[in-house]
Order: structure tokens, then sequence, then C-alpha cells
């Protein structure tokens, strides 16, 4: 029985496009069973058939165009992905990004550049019980400035202890 969350990772490190056939001898499992996995994640919007004919997959989220690039790095900052990311933070108590990160589904360093470029516009915050939202409003200047070491301030005065 192939593990989807095997599958999961596989792809979200995989940059090329890919067949099931090929996934199948990556996986070493049976071509039926990866193509039942790659239509259910297709379905949850992880993959994108791009060939039909084919068979060919691409991951979902290969490219963020996004807008406001970083003059120190060149990220480009996503409004979709930020609110996203919001919503997650509003829906439970995070105190680290590497919870937020488990959560998310992207790389720490991914989340800790979104969460920096969040709190330099006064979006985000933290309190002793974690990171929250200060308000929505002003998501269209993310990433204009952005204000390095941010997060380690905001942490430093938050009253938040270590467990």
């Amino acid at each position: 029985m192939l593990n989807s969350e095997a599958v999961s990772n596989l792809i979200s490190k995989y940059n090329q496009p890919f067949t099931s056939k090929m996934l199948a001898g990556m996986l070493d499992s049976d071509i039926q069973e990866v193509e039942h996995l790659l239509g259910d994640l297709a379905k949850a919007d992880k993959v994108r058939c791009i060939s039909p004919s084919n068979s060919l997959y691409v991951r979902a989220n290969r490219y963020t165009q996004g807008m406001a690039p970083d003059p120190r790095c060149k990220w480009k900052y996503d409004i979709q992905t930020a609110m996203k990311l919001l919503d997650l933070i509003e829906s439970k108590s995070y105190r680290s990004v590497r919870e937020l990160t488990k959560d998310f589904g992207r790389s720490r360093q991914f989340v800790f550049v979104y969460l920096e470029a969040l709190a330099s516009i006064s979006i985000i915050g933290m309190n002793p019980h974690g990171y929250y939202i200060k308000t929505r409003l002003g998501i269209e200047q993310l990433g204009h400035h952005i204000q390095p070491g941010i997060l380690g301030v905001l942490k430093r005065y938050s009253g938040m202890r270590h467990r």
C-alpha cells in the first residue's frame, strides 16, 4: 500500500513535470495505485494535469506569481498566499515559525519571510500566546517595506516564555 503522504512529500520537492509511470518507478510502486493517488491530489489542488493525453503532471504551486519584490533577495509576495497565512494564524494559536510551517505546508524560510513582511506593515503582532492579527487593512503594501529582524523584536517584547 502506497502512502499518500510519501507521494505528497516527493511531489512537493520535485520541480519538473512527471508522469504516473515515472512516479511509480521512483516510489517502486504500482502504476494504477499512483494514478489513483494523483487523481486524489489533483482534486485537492496539490498537482495539476498539464497534458491529459500524456498524463503529464506538475506541482500545483510551482510558480508564485506575486508583486512587490523584496530588494534584499528578490522575493515576490502574493497577497492571496499572505491571506491564507493570516487565516491559518487566526484559526489557531501559533508560537513559532516551525509550528506554522507544519500546518501551512511551505518551507520555514518562506513562512518566516512572509511573517516578517506582514509584521513590517503592522498586520500581525505577537503576544504571550503567539502570533495574532492586528488588522487586515493595508495588505496591498505587502513587501514594499521590510524591516529586518522585526520578528525577533516582537518576540522579545511580547512576554512570551519558552515552553
